[in-house]
């Protein structure tokens, strides 16, 4: 029998909730245990095993790079496409959640940057890249030409570079002699002769200003380009931006950063990138002027006569279905509007399956997951899979059918409830205080540590002891750091000066951690911050933890100084008891900096200290852990 706490807890869960089995509706995701590719004829489970080019490799967690099969929560794979040819290399000890490719190492952009297919620690957060090496702009300069160009600290605010020198423009100007730049005296025939052709510009531009040696009026034209090889243009509006030695119109299009700059539609999906916006986003819009009238794509339309069909997906993939497009008016009373595709009207069309119009009084059809299936025989349902199937002939596990009726399903194969247990598509035998961990089952009381999904045995890796904790799906040795946020657990190697703020890893002489976002740290005085912060994950809960009361409750709200929960609820693991609190529960927060980032409506575990997020999507999978460890502890 399930102790009392967790009836109270489920009640809790589900009085924050309209409506439970909505919820679930919402969060339904695809059945992972159906996919069962093959590989040279063996067919795997992809959360066990990948195929890397004909080559099957048997380990949890692992992704391809080329041939090599490598653990992305561990590594990272960097590839580059020469011709015809793809070379691909791992960097070990680097997630691939928190890095980037420079070439084909990987580097953490937070601390690191690539220059010239060179990796390169940051000076401060916003370097900038002088040939291979990374420099302050607000305190140095890079003179010269590519590729022999050099760092050096600028004298004063009014110094330029005058090829690999720097000079004063208040007593010197940079020459262009026959033998190359030179600085000059600023009162030289030379400097002179400069100062004339500024002076003539600035008789009608009196912001004049240079772009590399030639002068020019920042209100009629742009300097666009690279120091060094950068160009004069007229300026076609005052929304016209530079793109390499080229303009944009920025209401229409945007300088995509591929291998090289590009100007690109703005409802192309790389401006959608570039823009951090969803491409149906980006089409412009029409100011419609007449009354009652709404915007429809590109057109303006009266609602009273009209509607406007359009994808009701909130995400959009350019050329993805054959009904893709702008948004499109369209007269109701003669059409049938299904997911941004258009139908013919029949009296007894009511109905949208995707996108294709259909109606209930139509004979043999079925509507699956958006897919209409038509002659389709009598009894037919949908199964889990979403295909057809009739049940009273047999059970369809993942497509594969089996000729014994009200079976029920694991993977593809049926089991018996009563004497196995199923996780994830595998079958495994029943027994006292056995769990499931991904698609293994286990002793919840033998040394093996579950990692989301991921299981580990603790007797045969030595190196962890019986203490190891859970960095996401990996196991975490001593020596190693996990940085953990509300939805990632990250894994590093362990760097003098660094500390967590959050999921990231930060060198403290860059950045300083307030409440898990980081602020560049480049102020004179400003204060670092000497406490790192992370969250603590509910699988690194141990037996001392459970002996601490703990509590449960959804944010209400939250201020600078505190934290207001509803229906909380405290946890006694030792009883496996728990009592409902009065409300309203307030949590102090005096140090905002070293507390996490709270979600009003999200639920939490915490007790006076920590806090546990856990997983937002599957509270009752937390109440399912603790319940497991309280029952098996004591």
């Amino acid at each position: 029998m399930a102790p009392p706490w967790i009836v109270g807890l489920v009640w809790l869960i589900c009085s924050s909730i309209t409506q439970c089995e909505s919820v679930k509706e919402a969060n339904a995701v695809p059945n992972k245990s159906c996919n069962r590719p093959s590989c040279m004829g063996k067919t795997y489970d992809i959360r066990e095993a990948v195929c890397c080019e004909d080559q099957l490799h048997t380990e949890p967690g692992l992704s391809c790079c080329g041939k090599q099969p490598f653990n992305p929560a561990l590594a990272t794979c960097c590839q580059v496409t020469l011709g015809s040819t793809l070379s691909a290399k791992v960097t070990q000890d680097l997630s691939e959640t928190v890095s980037a490719c420079c070439g084909l190492e990987a580097y953490n952009p937070l601390n690191q940057m690539c220059c010239d297919s060179a990796i390169v620690a940051k000076p401060v957060p916003m370097a900038h890249c002088c040939g291979k090496r990374a420099y302050d702009k607000e305190k140095q300069m890079c003179c010269g030409a590519e590729p022999n160009r050099m760092v050096l600290t600028s004298t004063s605010n009014n110094h330029r570079c005058c090829s690999h020198k720097q000079f004063d423009t208040m007593t010197h100007c940079c020459c262009e002699m026959p033998d190359g730049l030179k600085i000059q005296p600023i009162l030289s025939s030379c400097c002179v002769k400069e100062s004339e052709i500024l002076a003539s510009v600035t008789k009608t531009a009196p912001k004049a200003q240079y772009c590399d040696k030639d002068a020019f009026d920042p209100d009629t034209h742009l300097c666009c380009g690279p120091d060094q090889k950068r160009k004069i243009l007229p300026w076609k509006s005052s929304h016209h931006k530079c793109c390499g030695q080229e303009q944009y119109d920025s209401k229409t299009e945007c300088c995509c950063e591929t291998e090289v700059l590009q100007i690109k539609p703005i409802n192309s999906i790389c401006c959608a990138h570039e823009l951090g916006v969803r491409p149906q986003t980006l089409i412009p819009q029409p100011k419609c002027t007449e009354p009652h009238t709404r915007v429809c794509g590109s057109s303006c339309y009266n609602p009273h006569e009209l509607q406007c069909c359009e994808r009701e997906h909130t995400t959009r993939h350019f050329n993805s279905g054959r009904c893709d497009a702008t948004p499109t008016v369209y007269d109701p009373h003669t059409q049938v509007c299904c997911d941004g595709c258009l139908s013919k009207k029949e009296p007894w069309i009511r109905q949208c399956c995707g996108q294709t119009a259909y109606g209930f009084a139509e004979r043999r059809v079925l509507c699956c997951n958006g897919t209409l299936y038509k002659d389709i025989e009598d009894g037919e349902e949908c199964s889990d899979a979403n295909i057809p199937f009739n049940p009273t002939k047999g059970t369809l596990c993942c497509s594969q059918f089996h000729g014994s009726p009200g079976q029920h399903c694991c993977g593809t194969e049926t089991y018996l409830p009563q004497h196995e247990i199923c996780c994830d598509g595998h079958r495994h035998r029943k027994g006292e205080h056995i769990h499931c961990c991904g698609i293994h089952a286990y002793n919840i009381n033998d040394p093996r540590k579950c990692c989301a999904g991921t299981l580990h045995n603790l007797t045969s890796l030595g190196s962890y002891g019986k203490d190891a904790q859970c960095c996401g799906s990996i196991l975490q040795k001593n020596q190693d750091v996990c940085c953990s946020g509300v939805d990632k657990e990250v894994h590093y190697s362990k760097k003098s000066g660094h500390r967590c703020c959050g999921h990231l890893y930060y060198d403290t002489s860059l950045w300083s951690c307030c409440a898990e976002k980081l602020s560049p740290l480049h102020q004179p005085g400003q204060a670092k911050m000497n406490d790192e912060f992370r969250y603590l994950s509910v699988n690194n809960l141990n037996s001392e933890d459970l002996r601490k009361e703990m509590n449960i409750g959804t944010v209400e709200s939250v201020s600078l100084h505190s934290v207001v929960f509803r229906d909380v609820m405290k946890i006694d693991a030792v009883s496996c008891t728990a009592k409902a609190l009065a409300l309203p529960y307030i949590l102090k927060t005096p140090d905002r900096c070293n507390k996490p980032k709270l979600i009003p409506g999200r639920t939490y575990f915490f007790d006076e200290v920590h806090v546990f997020p856990g997983s937002i999507h599957n509270p009752f999978q937390w109440l399912h852990l603790i319940s497991s460890k309280c029952l098996t502890t004591f």
